[in-house]
């Protein structure tokens, strides 16, 4: 991997972690505002709650001191709640009719003002509510000729408004609604330290909590990248043990090759030695050596073409038809010579390329002069192509005496022959050359009557 990728991955995983701890912070942050809202609520109501009581007590008080007190009376309200105001140290009460209305305030410096709909809607139901309205406009609370002395010069005031229904004691009949104003300074004070107390608290978990994520992030990524390393380690090597197989298997082909040139040899460079050795030449082996010579000729030369084709890389195409006309040329004078009737007959076949042509030609050659010294003077070999369920089929046929068992038990075994003079390297060779290009060798017949061996070519994958 480059310095660039490295680069690159490394900035990947550090804003994986920071992205991670965003949207960690971002939800300590949405669940620290929304606990402290509720927290805001439940505090309004407690004050409300308290207040409603309070209020009741009195009513029950003003009772049992033998005070005449009739709440559908406003005046009497006024009396009533006025004294609960200066009880819970309101600045001060509004009255309103149970449909909201305003009626009347105290004290008499109480701007107007108005019940909203939905504490209404609560009131209708007995429920006191509590509104927290922060900065208020001050003429909104007081008269302005009659401001209170205490807030003289200020132009807001924080208030936190309580909304109680008026009814008697014990019974559910709503009289009206009283709303309450509380200076909120000392409710904003706790409600702001609150708020820094869960900020401390949700800065402490984001920390610790921050902390060990960036930690397992960090621990999961190293083992990633080791893992990374590991399966590229792997990769290389894999590629490279590709490479060797590769190579090992193009060695295998060249060996195969040089081979089937020595195995090819051996019978020619016999022949002409023992020709040599004579002391007497007469015509016939003078002819016998010279064909001899230019079968060595021949094959060396086909070798050496062969070599030269792989190492240099050049590929072209052979059909069957120019592959067939090829393998005559070379085979038809080894049949000449031991007076056999040699057919080739093709009903078509795939595309070899040039490489894959030159050892099926070897292998073709092996197979046929191993068919036409097994059948002897006068005899017959058959070679054809064709194909047979998609693939590229060659058959050569002979009407020898057939292989005995034990050849037959280890066909393709180096040493393994039937003639007098055999090293037992052809049919290993060709079937070493057949596995080299993906290739079955295989003998399809063998008895009194002949010898059949078929190759069948790979198929070739979809382009």
């Amino acid at each position: 991997m480059s310095n660039e990728d490295k680069s690159l991955k490394t900035s990947f995983q550090v804003l994986t972690v920071v992205m991670t701890l965003l949207v960690f912070g971002g939800a300590i942050w949405v669940a620290k505002e929304q606990m402290g809202e509720r927290i805001r609520e439940q505090v309004l109501a407690q004050y409300a709650q308290e207040l409603y009581a309070i209020s009741l007590v009195h009513q029950v008080t003003m009772l049992e001191s033998a005070e005449v007190v009739f709440l559908d009376d406003p005046s009497d309200q006024l009396v009533v709640y006025g004294e609960v105001a200066d009880l819970s140290g309101a600045l001060g009460v509004r009255l309103f009719t149970m449909d909201g209305e305003f009626l009347i305030s105290s004290p008499e410096n109480i701007a107007d003002g108005s019940v909203p709909t939905i504490h209404m809607e609560s009131i209708a139901e007995f429920i006191p509510a509590s509104r927290l309205s922060g900065e208020l406009p001050i003429n909104e609370v007081f008269w302005e000729p009659l401001l209170e002395t205490g807030f003289v010069g200020q132009k807001t005031l924080p208030v936190r408004d309580v909304v109680l229904p008026v009814h008697v004691a014990d019974e559910d009949d709503l009289l009206g609604v009283a709303q309450f104003l509380f200076d909120a300074s000392d409710a904003l004070d706790d409600i702001a330290e609150l708020n820094n107390g869960l900020f401390r608290q949700g800065l402490f978990i984001f920390t610790v909590g921050g902390g060990v994520i960036a930690l397992l992030l960090s621990l999961s990524f190293s083992r990633i990248n080791r893992t990374h390393r590991s399966l590229a380690k792997r990769t290389f090597a894999l590629k490279k043990a590709n490479q060797e197989l590769a190579l090992s298997d193009r060695t295998s082909a060249v060996g195969g090759v040089a081979s089937h040139l020595i195995h090819g040899l051996r019978n020619p460079l016999a022949g002409l030695c023992a020709y040599l050795d004579t002391t007497d030449h007469g015509d016939d082996d003078l002819s016998t050596a010279k064909s001899a010579a230019k079968r060595m000729e021949g094959m060396i030369d086909n070798i050496v073409r062969t070599l030269g084709e792989n190492a240099s890389g050049v590929v072209y195409k052979l059909n069957i038809a120019e592959l067939l006309e090829i393998f005559k040329s070379r085979i038809e004078p080894i049949a000449d010579e031991h007076q056999a009737q040699l057919t080739i007959d093709s009903t078509g076949g795939r595309e070899l390329d040039n490489r894959e042509g030159n050892l099926v030609l070897l292998i073709l050659e092996n197979l046929t002069q191993n068919a036409v010294e097994a059948c002897g003077l006068g005899g017959w070999v058959t070679v054809r192509a064709g194909e047979t369920g998609g693939m590229t089929v060659f058959e050569v046929c002979d009407n020898g005496g057939g292989l005995s068992e034990a050849m037959k038990v280890s066909l393709y075994q180096p040493g393994n022959t039937s003639k007098e003079q055999g090293s037992g390297l052809g049919l290993a060779i060709s079937g070493q050359l057949a596995a080299s290009i993906g290739a079955d060798l295989t003998l399809a017949k063998s008895d009194e009557a002949g010898t059949t061996f078929r190759l069948a070519l790979a198929k070739l994958g979809p382009v």
